[in-house]
């Protein structure tokens, strides 16, 4: 990936992100965010907390809450697992290579992990989430959000906006968009309670940093 490699962003990115992941459930990961330096809207997430935002989706929110939206929906799939599903989804299906290396005398270990890595590379295997995966992890960015701090119906706004202008076509290339997304979102947010009249929904660092 062309990484930006820009310490100030980063560092920010590193800031945002742990405070929304502190609000994920489950397993406390040690969580990494870097920015990529890549104009188009998409984020990603690898199993153990490794998540990419592309300089694109920084650029096309509008305020911190925007960003924190995606942010939280990416912290959505490590905290619930989809990544390690899909890998281990992979695991099985390159089984029978593993037992056919053990009989020609190979190290199956080995060959099992090249011919996973290969595959990953490949198929990029771990950007395909299913359409309940983003939905769970739209659901768990909602609340992530909330439990921030932030307005969580930004997490909607933000997928309207791509949906609305046709912004989203890579995000939703590696995220499909699933029926009635805002909708449920919007249910969700009803489901939390109020949003407090303070929460957050920008700070002067984002615009610093955008």
């Amino acid at each position: 990936l062309p990484m930006l490699n820009n310490r100030r962003v980063d560092e920010y990115l590193n800031r945002l992100g742990k405070k929304l992941a502190a609000a994920a459930p489950g397993e406390k990961y040690p969580y990494q965010f870097k920015c990529v330096n890549d104009a188009s809207i998409n984020a990603f997430a690898l199993p153990g907390g490794f998540l990419y935002i592309n300089r694109g989706t920084i650029e096309a929110a509008d305020n911190e809450a925007e960003l924190s939206g995606v942010v939280g929906h990416e912290i959505g799939h490590v905290a619930l697992r989809h990544g390690t599903n899909q890998a281990s989804k992979s695991y099985l299906a390159q089984a029978p290579l593993a037992i056919l290396g053990a009989f020609m005398g190979n190290n199956s270990v080995a060959a099992i992990l090249a011919q996973i890595g290969t595959s990953f590379a490949a198929n990029s295997i771990l950007l395909k989430y299913s359409r309940d995966d983003e939905r769970q992890s739209d659901l768990m960015g909602a609340q992530i959000l909330y439990d921030a701090g932030y307005d969580p119906s930004y997490v909607a706004k933000f997928f309207e906006k791509l949906d609305s202008k046709g912004r989203g076509s890579d995000f939703f290339s590696s995220h499909p968009n699933p029926d009635n997304r805002i909708q449920n979102i919007n249910t969700e947010i009803r489901k939390l309670g109020s949003i407090p009249d303070n929460a957050m929904n920008d700070t002067r660092e984002f615009q610093n940093i955008k």
